[in-house]
């Protein structure tokens, strides 16, 4: 299997796990997510795959796609997995306004270039 071809499935992974956060988020107000344990729970379970994901994209990729905080999404989850008590849900939210975003559309173009150039 190329690297190109790992780095695809590790980005779908990604791109998956910030959709659904996205997607759990929608509607909600940071008050209704607070109170919420069932989406906090899909939450922090799709941060785990995101992280997982991140960690497992080969380096060459990781070093030519600077753009993406890597370790930033990594160590999240190390927080979320190893310290679960320690993370703040203020930051959580901000992270899902702020940064999960542009981090979806950044991820999906990488997937599509990715998928395209494996084709060619």
């Amino acid at each position: 299997m190329s690297k190109k071809r790992v780095s695809a499935i590790f980005l779908y992974d990604m791109v998956c796990a910030v959709d659904k956060i996205l997607s759990y988020t929608e509607s909600l107000s940071k008050q209704d997510l607070l109170q919420n344990e069932l989406v906090k729970d899909a939450i922090l379970r799709n941060i785990q795959v995101l992280g997982d994901a991140a960690k497992n994209v080969p380096p060459e990729f990781i070093e030519n796609h600077q753009e993406i905080d890597w370790k930033g999404i990594a160590g999240l989850r190390d927080i979320i997995t190893h310290q679960y008590f320690r993370f703040d849900w203020n930051i959580i939210w901000t992270t899902v306004q702020e940064d999960l975003p542009s981090l979806s559309s950044i991820l999906h173009d990488l997937l599509e270039r990715s998928i395209t150039e494996d084709n060619e």
